[in-house]
């Protein structure tokens, strides 16, 4: 704004020194027409008669006009050039330069133009009639009346004053960015150069007239209104131009906008000048569904904005109605008139759309309603579907959300089992992506095992349950994999019927493998219970019925004997029943609290030994490698010897007969760490976590060859963690295992551990085998119910 008022001040300056040039240069210079103003022609009038008749048919030339749009601007082709020429020819120099600026000073006045623009066009227009008058009075003199060098002058000089303008107009254009310059430039020539003939034939021939009939004079301004009348015809054909490229970008709008932020704005502002509107404004309705008292407005010298609406625009708003009008009033400051009609789409009223000018001399008409109305019943539909549309994005993005985010799978299948939807969650459980299965038969994707390891149709075998009475159902299916693993999923399906026939079926699935797998677990478990059970009772109840049945006939040694076979099956019982207690108080707050232990600190070497010490003929097996020192490390002892324990015994348990078992312990890293490496069959990789938990064996449970529960690992490490420590395991099939037990080192030495009860501490030397104990041992599954490798 700051750059267009320095702008107009330069103009309004240089048409000032324009005409104290050209006035100073022709001070006393009269007339062209000179014989015009004697006393033979125009009834001898005075020359300020003649001053003042010239000033007042300069004024009606310039109100009567033709408005013509330069994209945002208005240019007005009038006859005001015609009663200038005339001017010239009938008035001094001096005083031709003076009254065409007189006049036009006098119409703004009465118009009540924008100050601003009041000045760029007197100025503007200062300088193109200094530039005519002295044109004219260079090429041709006074008293040459109409001949062919006032002609002649006359054309240049209505060129010159037409470039002046052009120029002085073109410089504002491209200052507020509405029109290239060249392009006004060239279509002003070719427009000037008409109308500079035109306005010179119909000014000589109204001073023609005056000269030698003016009983005629008033039959010469009818080529002027011919003139105006063509002007206004080719205008107007130019707007209709303007108006349908402006609808044409309209509708680019609408089809190509789905965001109501970005459409609003770019709409009104084509609408604005669509209809040569200085304010467009979109008022949404806080009374329709999920609507806001909010305003979106395009100002032609604001600018854009959205905002909350106010006092005066919900006034507006209340008064619209259901039909498109044109108001004078109420209207907010400013406004001279304005068209409204009723966003409505679906018979649901969504607000008004404005348009509004502040030139009362352009108002907005009745006219312009019969295409207003359709444009905004156009936005309201664009603007409902845009809504609708955001709903269907979100309800589509939650609902993606979903399927990408679901554990379960989410299948969608249409009426001849072809994929239409396949989720993440599927692709990881069936190992196919989704690029890979959409547009799919399901039978080519998964295969089903059968209860005869056959394979069964996919999709029959869930579709064939549904019925238009029924149209869900859930069955349960063994998948197997492309990589030979198989999957137990449970399918729940929901078919939809068109017409009674299967249209869409949506399934998800969900993987019941785990559930499955522990469900044999706890079947096996219960099993393996029962018989480890059975395996101390057995004999405490038939040496308990012998001793009760032939005691006093048994010798004293071997009532010593059956004696301590009970008690000693009594003590397998027994710790049978704490590894039970044990595994169900850490799976009671697993995953919150580790298991309790009373920690303390101890000899490791010690530890080692005392377990080992525990295998009887078959410690024999053990291939120790100690340290010749102590190894002090914080732990509980009684839980650190049964983690040994079990570990020894397992690996005991799965070795071959008679192989050795080496048992290694070492510093590294602030820890200690024991090694039992076993030359057993080993693990298969996939197991090495899975034998740590509850239950887990890695034998088939219908062909077992060893005991146990399935405990023992769990609890070891449950343990061992609860102390700080570690237990991990690796294997090599066909090689053997190699489980590494690992504990902190103690900060204070603690004292020597002592050795097995009954016998003092051995050496500790390296790979030195325990010596056999001649009582008789625990067996292994009794140490700490181990997991099988």
């Amino acid at each position: 704004m700051d750059a267009l008022r320095r702008l107009v001040l330069a103009v309004a300056l240089v048409g000032l020194l324009a005409q104290v040039l050209v006035g100073v240069l022709l001070h006393d210079v009269g007339p062209i027409a000179s014989a015009l103003t004697g006393p033979d022609h125009l009834g001898g009038l005075p020359p300020h008669v003649l001053l003042l008749g010239l000033l007042l048919l300069t004024v009606a030339g310039d109100l009567i006009s033709v408005p013509v749009r330069r994209g945002e601007q208005t240019e007005e082709l009038t006859l005001y050039e015609a009663t200038v020429v005339v001017a010239v020819l009938l008035l001094p120099a001096r005083d031709a330069l003076w009254v065409p600026v007189a006049a036009l000073a006098l119409t703004s006045l009465v118009q009540r133009r924008d100050p601003v623009k009041s000045v760029f066009n007197i100025g503007n227009q200062a300088a193109a009639t200094a530039c005519l008058v002295g044109v004219v009075h260079l090429v041709s003199g006074p008293g040459e009346d109409l001949s062919w060098h006032t002609v002649v002058a006359l054309v240049v000089g209505l060129l010159a004053f037409s470039a002046t303008v052009l120029v002085g107009l073109t410089r504002v254009l491209a200052l507020v960015g509405e029109d290239d310059a060249t392009h006004v430039l060239r279509d002003g020539s070719r427009l000037a150069l008409v109308t500079a003939v035109a306005t010179v034939a119909m000014a000589g021939g109204g001073v023609l007239a005056a000269m030698h009939a003016p009983a005629l004079l008033p039959f010469s301004l009818v080529p002027a209104v011919a003139l105006l009348f063509a002007f206004r015809a080719t205008a107007q054909a130019a707007e209709q131009r303007q108006r349908s490229s402006r609808l044409l970008a309209l509708s680019h709008v609408l089809a190509g906008r789905v965001d109501p932020d970005e459409m609003l704005p770019a709409f009104l502002s084509q609408c604005r000048q669509a209809f040569g509107a200085e304010v467009a404004q979109a008022l949404l309705d806080p009374a329709a569904p999920g609507g806001a008292a909010m305003t979106a407005v395009d100002d032609q010298h604001a600018g854009g904005e959205r905002r909350a609406s106010t006092v005066e625009e919900l006034a507006v708003l209340r008064v619209a109605g259901v039909d498109a009008r044109a108001l004078s009033a109420p209207l907010p400051h400013g406004w001279t008139s304005a068209l409204v009609a009723p966003l409505e789409a679906d018979g649901l009223p969504l607000g008004v759309l404005v348009l509004a000018t502040r030139d009362r001399h352009h108002p907005l008409g009745a006219a312009d309603l019969v295409l207003h109305s359709p444009l905004a019943t156009a936005l309201a539909v664009a603007l409902r579907s845009a809504a609708h549309l955001r709903r269907l994005t979100e309800a589509t993005s939650k609902l993606q959300a979903v399927v990408d985010q679901s554990s379960d799978g989410i299948l969608v299948l249409d009426g001849t089992g072809t994929v239409q939807l396949w989720s993440p969650a599927l692709g990881a459980l069936t190992g196919r992506h989704e690029t890979e299965a959409v547009g799919r038969a399901l039978p080519s994707l998964v295969t089903v095992q059968g209860a005869d390891d056959g394979a069964l149709d996919a999709f029959q075998a869930g579709a064939s349950l549904l019925t238009p009475a029924s149209p869900q159902a859930t069955v349960e299916l063994t998948l197997r994999r492309d990589d030979g693993e198989q999957r137990v999923v449970r399918c729940a399906h929901a078919g939809v019927f068109v017409d009674g026939a299967l249209d869409r079926d949506v399934v998800i699935v969900h993987d019941v493998t785990r559930e499955r797998q522990v469900e044999r677990l706890k079947a096996d478990f219960i099993a393996t219970v029962s018989h480890e059970l059975r395996t101390p009772v057995t004999p405490i109840k038939g040496y308990a019925d012998l001793l009760r049945r032939k005691g006093d006939a048994l010798g004293p040694e071997k009532r010593s004997e059956y004696l301590a076979i009970i008690s000693d099956r009594c003590d397998h019982l027994a710790r049978l029943v704490e590894d039970l207690l044990l595994a169900s108080r850490i799976s009671a707050t697993e995953g919150h609290t580790p298991a309790q232990v009373s920690m303390g600190s101890d000899d490791l070497v010690g530890l080692v030994r005392r377990a080992g010490g525990d295998f009887g003929d078959e410690g024999g097996r053990l291939a120790l490698v100690l340290p010749a020192h102590p190894v002090p490390v914080a732990c509980d002892p009684v839980r650190a010897v049964q983690v040994l324990t079990n570990l020894v015994g397992n690996a005991l348990k799965y070795s071959p007969p008679g192989s050795p078992v080496e048992v290694r312990l070492g510093v590294e890293h602030g820890r200690a760490h024991v090694d039992v490496v076993d030359g057993g069959r080993g693990i298969p990789a996939d197991q090495l976590e899975r034998v740590f938990e509850k239950f887990h064996r890695v034998e088939d449970s219908m062909r077992m060859t060893t005991g146990g529960t399935g405990l023992g690992l769990y609890i070891a490490r449950q343990l061992s963690t609860a102390m700080g420590g570690t237990l991990r395991c690796t294997s090599t099939l066909g090689v053997g295992s190699t489980f590494r037990f690992t504990l902190p080192l103690a900060t204070v030495p603690p004292a020597a551990s002592p050795g097995p009860p009954g016998r003092p501490a051995p050496a500790l030397t390296a790979m030195a085998p325990l010596p056999r104990s001649s009582a008789t041992p625990p067996r292994s599954e009794h140490a700490a119910a181990s997991q099988p490798l």
